[in-house]
């Protein structure tokens, strides 16, 4: 075998071997792009709840806020995303 084709021989190794290196520490995607899903009281209201709008007193804001009515009777306000609860009696 000539000296020429031991060379070419090794400079395509070289090249070979290079490529699967730079090939497996490309970053690959890990599968996590998306966002966490949020807690059970800041998933997103459904949009028959999100129909139902008023005016009323933000506890947390301490002023008064555009708020949802939830289906539980509850309020949720639009901007802090804060849910009161409904208003219950012991009878």
């Amino acid at each position: 075998m000539s000296q020429f084709a031991a060379a070419l021989g090794a400079a395509v190794a070289a090249v070979g071997v290079g490529s699967v290196v730079v090939a497996r520490s490309w970053p690959v995607p890990t599968g996590r792009h998306r966002a966490t899903r949020p807690a059970d009281e800041e998933q997103l209201l459904r949009p028959v709840e999100a129909l139902d709008q008023t005016e009323a007193h933000c506890p947390v804001q301490d002023r008064p806020t555009l708020q949802l009515r939830l289906a539980t009777g509850g309020t949720c306000c639009t901007e802090c995303r804060h849910t009161t609860a409904p208003i219950t009696t012991g009878d």
